[in-house]
């Protein structure tokens, strides 16, 4: 990876580890990704209000969510990279954004039962997936998009055992 950009607001800082996120963001694409590439990714860890003004501005949705990503070129499908013609715009080498809500985090760790660093790393590789093309549109996406997760957990020494039962539970 070219470069990883991590901004985490102040409210947050302490709970979340900049080095954790990075390793989370590597093996979710060294597990994700079919091509090789060396493109950026940025992540932001905010808040509700944040994640509600994007998630109405981008997709019409008037609430907060945990996570949204935003590819920055529709050039992957499910870890390819279908098309390496592209304009100057698209060669800028970013594969996008991600925006991370902490207090959902918070939230699920606790519906789910997976603590803050497990569920955060589970949103993170969700996120980094999309960037990737990867989609839980239908049942055969939504399991191979689920079987990643779990093997970018289990990459990262996390519980992933954990992690299949709480993504299972969704």
């Amino acid at each position: 990876m070219s470069k990883i950009l991590i901004d985490i607001d102040s409210d947050f800082k302490k709970r979340v580890s900049k080095r954790s996120m990075e390793d989370c963001i590597i093996s979710s694409v060294r597990c994700g990704a079919l091509n090789n590439f060396d493109e950026s990714v940025s992540l932001s860890i905010t808040s509700n209000e944040k994640l509600k003004e994007l998630n109405g501005s981008f997709l019409g949705k008037n609430e907060a969510t945990d996570v949204l990503a935003f590819p920055f070129n529709s050039n992957w499908k499910e870890g390819k990279l279908t098309d390496k013609n592209f304009d100057n715009y698209q060669n800028l080498k970013h594969l996008g954004d991600i925006f991370i809500s902490f207090p959902k985090i918070k939230d699920q760790a606790k519906t789910f039962k997976t603590g803050i660093q497990l569920e955060l790393n589970i949103i993170l590789a969700h996120g980094v997936l999309h960037l990737l093309g990867y989609d839980h549109k239908n049942k055969k996406m939504r399991q191979k998009m689920f079987i990643k997760t779990v093997e970018i957990i289990k990459h990262l020494k996390l519980d992933h055992i954990k992690a299949k039962l709480s993504l299972e539970s969704r």
